[in-house]
Formats: C-alpha cells, structure tokens, sequence
C-alpha cells in the first residue's frame, strides 16, 4: 500500500511538473512572438495609444495582422494610422486596410485620406487596420490620436448640431468612418456633417445603425438621413433606418450618384426620444471623378481573315476610371453601337472585307469624356498569277494579268546576284494582256528569274511563281540574198466592217473584194549564225542553224509593192530574239 501511494504521489508530482512546463513555454512563446497575427490598442484619458503608437509586423510572423482598437475616453476621437511603405500606384508585396478600406492596394487607386478613423467614446473597432502579406517583407504602422472636441460633450457643445458647425468629413468615406451619439431624450436630435467636391465627384453613399444590440431601447423611433447641396436642395430622397424589437436594421443605399463642384451636407436625426446613444455607420464610399487617359485595346492590329474569329478587348486608361467606354464604331461597315457603359468592352467583330489591301481603320472605341482608341485591319495583297515572258537579247517583255483588286500595282522582278531587285512597277490600268510591258538592260545569252509582287497601301503580297528565262544572242545575221521563188494570186471576198464607239457598232462600212498575191522567197545567210536555235524569217519560226531559209511571206504584197522581209535568231519559238535585221525588196 505503502508503494502504491508513494507511485501515485510521484505520478502527480510528474503531471504537475509537465503542467508548470507547458504553462510556462507557452508563456515564453507569447512574450517572444511581438508581431502576433492580432493586436489590441486603446486610447487613454490622456489621448495616447497604448501599449504603443508605433508597432513592426512581417510576414514570417503570420500572412495576416489585425488591429482591434478601443476609446476609452468620453469623448471622440480622430485616429490616423500612417505606415512606412513606398506610395505606388499597386503594391503587389501587400495591402493594408484601415477600417475595411485599402490605403495601400495592389489594384485599386487608394484614396488620399483613408488612412483616418473615427471612434465614438468607448467604441471598440475590430479590425481597425489589417496588413495582408503577398510576399515576404515587413511593415512599420504608426498610430496617431485626437480629440474631436476637448471638451466633454454634451448638448450644447456637441458636434455638427447645426448645419453652420457641421464637421468635414473625407470623401473617399471608410467603414466605421462616422460614430457619433444622438442624445436627446425628447423631441429631435440631429447632427450635421459636410464634404468638399473640387471639380467632380462619384459618392455611393450607405447608413444603417451599427450597434443592433441596442436595437430594442429604441423601440418605433427612426433615424432619418438627408442629404443637401449648397443650396439646400435635397440630392437624394429622404430615408429612414428602423430599428425594431426583432433586431432588424434596414441599410440605406441609394446607389451611385455624379457630384459637380459644390460644398454637400448630410443630416442625420432622431426624432422622438433615445435613452441611450446612438451609434450609426454612415459611409460616402466616394472618390474624386477618375478621368480617362485613354482607352487600350489587345490585339491593335487584326488580319482580315480574323475577324469574327478573335475577340478585340478594349480598356480603358486608368482601368478604374469613371468614364466609361459608350461607343463603338465600325469603319469598314459604317454602323455605330452606343449601348455600351463599361471600362472594358470584348468586341468578336462581324464578317468585313476592306476593299483594297492595306492597314485599314476598324473598330474605333469612345469613352465618355471623348478618348478614342482604332483598332486596325491587315488585308493582306493578293499573290498574282505567274507571268508570260518572251526575252530578246537584251530585254524582256511581259503579259501581266489584271490583279483581282483595283488600286494594285505590280512589281515586276528580277535575281540579280542573289537579291531580288524590282525592275518596273505598273499600275492597275497598264495591266492587261493587250498591254504588254518591256524591261531593258539585260545579258545577251543570260538565265533571268523573274516574278511578280503585288503592292498596295503599304501592303505586298505574296511573290507569284518564278518564271526562268534566257536572252538571245546579240549577233545579227548577216544577209547575202533574197529571192522570190514562187508566186500565188489570192481573192480575198468584200465584208462589212464595223466601226466601234463606246462598246457598241456606230456604223457599218463595206470593204469591196480585192486580189493580192503571196510570195515564197529563199533568205541565204553569209554564214550560219552560232548559239540559236532557230530563226525568225519574215514571221516564220524555221527550227535549226541554217545558212538558207525558205519560207512564205504572210501578206504578201499588191503589185509593184514592196515587200518587207524581217530576221532574226532566236533560242525558241517565244523567247531569245536577236537583233532585228529588215530588207526591203521589189517585187512584180
């Protein structure tokens, strides 16, 4: 027995011992963690923070910080919680919030003043301030606190009782921003509160009682808000809070309004009698008008075959601005979509074509203060057909097809020492097969590339297929005779031949019969001509190098005419010309 006591005694001392451990590692645990992931703060009688105005928080000590703060004195007071971090536009390494609003934002602009708090006397604001970690980094918070009044409030010092010593309040508004008591006990109480608009404003205002658990010593009473311009005109209608026995409060949210330049009030009443105070949210959730710089769009540029396949998205510059994107405009259809009132606009387009090839003005965005963003249209030029070419010994004519597309020209080009070189550019009209086109300063028995490239407004297309070619050798023949060896008398029939004007017959003429007569002749060359692979004589294609040609004149000649007889060599029957030779004879 006596063991078994004494085993007992030392299990219970054992316990114990763990106990005073455990108690006192989680208190060298607390005293060693300072930047906890909540803080508690208090304004004294004499209007400091306390345990301390200034406090460093990071991230390797929790992803999230939250500040709770308590007055503790009787009278309002007027809170500022400035911090250490570089003012930028967006913070991407954290954001900090004071009274549920971002004074320093990874996304948004962030209002000058929202950095500010008010607390009705003995008020405990939860989360006051909140700093959110992205990344590692750290933050210093610097607290700073003021009376609103130093005086005691009561009846006749409180403030804002009339509309000539109305308090100034932020625009930008926060959360918890306004706490005040109505502490009339019969008839009504009120309390008067203004704020600045300098050029343009947006305020979205919202009110409600914020201490429910006090729902029920109002019974049927009502809070009324009103809302003024410098001219006493009421700009919203008024409203009530109610709070009943269910603890039920209704919010007042009008919605969004647009302010121009003025001084505004806002006057917020209880009427009947309230044995305790009241204390209410009322936050202007405004900002000063944000302005369009400008509007952006991804992509910029569009290829024509795209359209109606890929989205157009339009933003504009501040992505938060007030002014909105309201109007869209179609430069290739002419039509104009004015429904719109956003920041950003996913426009799919519709099927258009641009009547020429270029960089063509599409969508065209409008914002509300008149910045406009054009989207542009790429259609590509066409790819032209291959050419028909015939060389000479020194040049090179060309057969080119119209484009499919008016206001096209046609480059024509050719290889020369690896590089592609455009010999001749020609318009739409000079194309045609009726219109050939000749280019000089070429090498006699020389291989040429050529091809063709559309060019329009900027815009070529794609290079037609190669065409490869030789020149012709630049000998002339040397002629030694000619002869006539045959002759035969053709009949040729009258006919009617038509005069055109304007695309149609303007009349009729009759050609008589008549008789002409075709020779056959026989060319003799001095000598053969070398490197040919044939000869033109008198427009007759003769294959081989010869040194006598025999051939028929095409036209003939009428009696006692002359008759004109050409030559000359040429590597094939369309291409390889030589140098003309031309002879005259007489003939009987």
């Amino acid at each position: 027995m006596k063991k078994e006591r004494k085993r007992r005694i030392c299990n219970y001392f054992m316990k114990a011992l763990l106990l005073c451990a455990l108690v006192f590692g989680f208190g060298f645990i607390a005293g060693v963690d300072v930047n906890a992931a909540e803080h508690n703060f208090y304004v004294d009688e004499s209007g400091s923070i306390k345990p301390s105005s200034s406090i460093t928080v990071s991230k390797s000590s929790g992803s999230t910080h939250s500040f709770n703060i308590t007055n503790r004195t009787a009278k309002p007071v007027k809170i500022t919680l400035d911090n250490n971090v570089t003012p930028k536009s967006k913070n991407y390494r954290m954001r900090i919030k004071v009274g549920g609003h971002e004074c320093v934002s990874r996304e948004n602009a962030v209002p000058a003043d929202a950095n500010v708090l008010y607390l009705y006397p003995g008020q405990t604001m939860e989360n006051a301030c909140e700093v959110i970690f992205d990344s590692s980094t750290s933050a210093t918070i610097t607290m700073k606190s003021e009376y609103l009044n130093k005086e005691v409030k009561s009846k006749d010092k409180a403030i804002g009782l009339t509309q000539d010593t109305a308090i100034e309040i932020p625009l930008s508004g926060m959360q918890y921003s306004l706490f005040e008591g109505v502490t009339a006990q019969t008839g009504k109480d009120e309390r008067w509160y203004k704020f600045n608009v300098s050029d343009r404003a947006v305020i979205n205002p919202t009110f409600e009682l914020a201490e429910k658990e006090r729902n029920g010593h109002f019974g049927s009473n009502n809070t009324y808000i009103r809302m003024y311009n410098s001219r006493r005109e009421m700009i919203y209608k008024e409203a009530t809070a109610k709070s009943d026995l269910s603890s039920k409060v209704e919010q007042w949210n009008p919605g969004p309004i647009t302010l121009t330049k003025d001084t505004y009030y806002v006057c917020i009443s209880v009427d009947k009698s309230a044995y305790y105070p009241a204390t209410f949210m009322f936050n202007l959730n405004g900002h000063n008008w944000i302005y369009a710089n400008g509007v952006t769009c991804s992509p910029s540029e569009i290829n024509l075959e795209d359209i109606g396949k890929k989205k157009v998205i339009a933003q504009t510059v501040p992505a938060n601005s007030d002014d909105k994107i309201i109007e869209v405009y179609d430069h290739l259809t002419g039509k104009t979509w004015d429904w719109y009132n956003s920041n950003t606009v996913d426009y799919d387009g519709i099927p258009s074509k641009a009547t020429t090839p270029g960089r063509h003005a599409w969508i065209t965005f409008k914002t509300t203060n008149g910045k406009t963003f054009t989207t542009y249209v790429i259609s590509p030029a066409e790819k032209l057909k291959k050419p028909r070419v015939a060389t000479g010994y020194n040049s090179a004519k060309f057969w080119i097809d119209y484009p499919n597309k008016r206001n096209t020209s046609v480059r024509i080009q050719v290889l020369k020492n690896g590089k592609w070189t455009t010999a001749k550019t020609i318009g739409y009209n000079s194309c045609g097969t009726s219109n050939p086109v000749t280019i000089k300063g070429l090498k006699p028995l020389t291989n040429y590339k050529f091809r063709l490239q559309s060019y329009a407004n900027g815009m070529t297309g794609d290079p037609s297929d190669v065409v490869t070619m030789k020149t012709g050798s630049s000998k002339k023949p040397a002629v030694k005779s000619i002869k006539v060896v045959k002759r035969k008398k053709v009949t040729v029939k009258g006919w009617w031949r038509r005069h055109w004007i304007g695309g149609r017959v303007s009349r009729y003429e009759w050609v008589p019969p008549y008789t002409y007569t075709r020779y056959k002749v026989k060319v003799t060359l001095k000598k053969k001509v070398p490197k040919v692979g044939g000869m033109w004589v008198a427009g007759n294609w003769v294959k081989g190098s010869k040194k006598s040609y025999t051939v028929w004149v095409p036209n003939g000649a009428r009696k006692g005419k002359k008759l004109t007889i050409r030559i000359s060599t040429a590597l094939g029957k369309g291409y390889g010309n030589g140098p003309e030779v031309k002879k005259v004879i007489k003939v009987k």
